[in-house]
């Protein structure tokens, strides 16, 4: 029983810190400023003018701003 709660804990150790990060941003703030080394997947108007979600990630330079806006 101890082993199998000690191959938990350490199993878990090493997953969150060998994983990628996960960073929550406060919703009430309307305006972030883009941080280093920050890569993603983004949304761009297409034609139509509807939104498309791009293939691959992109780096976004540090310093953009980003923000939400109302529909």
């Amino acid at each position: 029983m101890r082993l199998l709660l000690i191959l938990s804990v350490s199993a878990c150790a090493s997953g969150c810190v060998s994983g990628s990060r996960v960073v929550l941003v406060d919703p009430s703030q309307t305006i972030i400023r883009i941080g280093p080394d920050v890569r993603g997947r983004v949304y761009t108007k297409n034609k139509d003018g509807a939104w498309e979600l791009s293939r691959n990630k992109v780096h976004l330079p540090e310093g953009w701003y980003s923000g939400q806006i109302t529909p």
